[in-house]
Parts: structure tokens; sequence; C-alpha cells
């Protein structure tokens, strides 16, 4: 008698745990109101860049402020694509893998609340030895037209950050999310040459020469030749013919 109620009571247990245990995050009933829905994303950027390698974690949230991102807690079960070369976890962590090419890009979506919203982001995989630019970097000095001389201008470009999706940024007082003005980038590593197209900005300078050449000196600083970004807002200094970015 004490053995089938053991029994019974261990079968009644099982049934409980896995009433207890949902088999799919997006088995929870909805708990996000609609505004919150509708301004879901993974991510401040429009993309997400990652080395060979490494692993990325994305949470869903909203972006608050114009540069707040506040992470909400909701149902969501994630999917990567294609799933050659990358998997990613229950809760959303990326995982790369390490012989994963230079210029692969991914797909991570996160469905939320078994369907009602579906958030997807890409992902563009660099190798920093196929791709030396791909960062945040901060002028130094210029080299004069005239005869390469160094100098260091009364107004530095405080960003120029170059992303592995292939777009470019410049901005000379970085301030939240404010920028000067953007485009897109092509390069040829082995010749060395740099190539900037704007599409668009807040402040784009008239006199530009956006066509040289890069490269990356000793000690990992980017060095422009043959190229001129501008004057910077509400400044017009000696035109110059050269950057070193740190």
């Amino acid at each position: 008698m004490k053995t089938k109620l053991f029994f019974l009571l261990g079968v009644l247990l099982l049934v409980q745990l896995a009433c207890a245990i949902p088999t799919s995050q997006s088995d929870c009933g909805p708990t996000l109101d609609q505004e919150t829905l509708d301004n879901l994303a993974l991510d401040m950027s429009n993309t997400v860049q990652v080395m060979p390698g490494e692993s990325h974690q994305f949470n869903l949230g909203v972006v608050e402020c114009c540069y707040v991102f506040t992470e909400v807690d909701a149902c969501a079960d994630w999917t990567v694509t294609p799933m050659e070369g990358a998997s990613i976890s229950a809760d959303g962590l990326l995982t790369v893998a390490a012989d994963a090419t230079n210029g692969s890009v991914y797909t991570v979506s996160a469905d939320v609340e078994d369907g009602r919203r579906v958030v997807d982001i890409e992902v563009h995989v660099f190798d920093p030895q196929e791709n030396p630019l791909v960062g945040l970097w901060r002028e130094q000095g210029q080299y004069t037209c005239a005869d390469g001389e160094y100098v260091v201008p009364a107004e530095k470009i405080g960003e120029l950050e170059f992303r592995a999706d292939g777009r470019f940024y410049v901005t000379w007082q970085p301030f939240e999310l404010y920028r000067d003005y953007w485009g897109t980038y092509t390069f040829d590593l082995a010749a060395g040459t740099l190539a900037l197209n704007v599409e668009g900005g807040n402040h784009v300078p008239e006199e530009t020469d956006l066509e040289g050449r890069f490269s990356i000196d000793a000690d990992g600083k980017l060095v422009l030749e043959d190229m001129w970004l501008g004057y910077p807002p509400f400044a017009e200094l000696s035109q110059n013919c050269g950057y070193l970015f740190q």
C-alpha cells in the first residue's frame, strides 16, 4: 500500500514539474503593452559587429532619450541565420565560430511572445587582419600638403568611426549620438587605398578630399595620406593633406 502511495505521489510531482517548465520561452502569455512592443530593439546601433570566436549577449529593450537602452523583460525565442558558423542560446547569447570568415553576415531574430512581434538585427563579422580600419579613432594631428610636416590643429576630429557593415562617421565634438557626417567606405588592403562616400550629415564640409591612402603604423595608429576630411563646424583651419589617428 505504501509503495503504491509513493508511486502516485511521484507521478503527481512529475506532472506538476512538467506544467511548471515551459517548453520554450514563448509559452508565457502576453506581458508587453503595444507601445513597448512596437519600440523593441536588440541594440542601440542598427547593426552589431563581432570578431571570429567572439560571443555577444543580446537583450530585448527600448531606446529612450535617443541614447539610453533600457532592457525589457519578455518571453522570446532566439534564432540565428544562417546556422552554419554561429549559434545562439535560449537566452540570446550569440557565439560566432573561430573560423568564421571576414565579411560574414548573420541575422539574429527574437520571436517575442509567441509571434506578437519578431525583432531582428544584422551581425557583421570582421577580422582585424583583413579590415584594420574597424574601430573608433581619435585625431592626433595632421600633415601639411607642402612638405608633410606634422602639425596639431586647434580643433581635432574627436571620432572617426569605421564599422564592419561598411559605414563611417566623422565627428569633431562628440556628444551623445550626434555626428557631423556619415556614409559608406571602400578600401583595398593590398594597395592601401581608401575612399569615403558621404550620404548625409548635420555638418557636411564643402571642401573635402575623400580618396587617398591609409596605413597602420608600428604603434597601431591610423595614417591617412592625400586626404582632407573638411573643416569643423564654425571654424576654418588650414587645409592639410593627411592625418594621424590613435
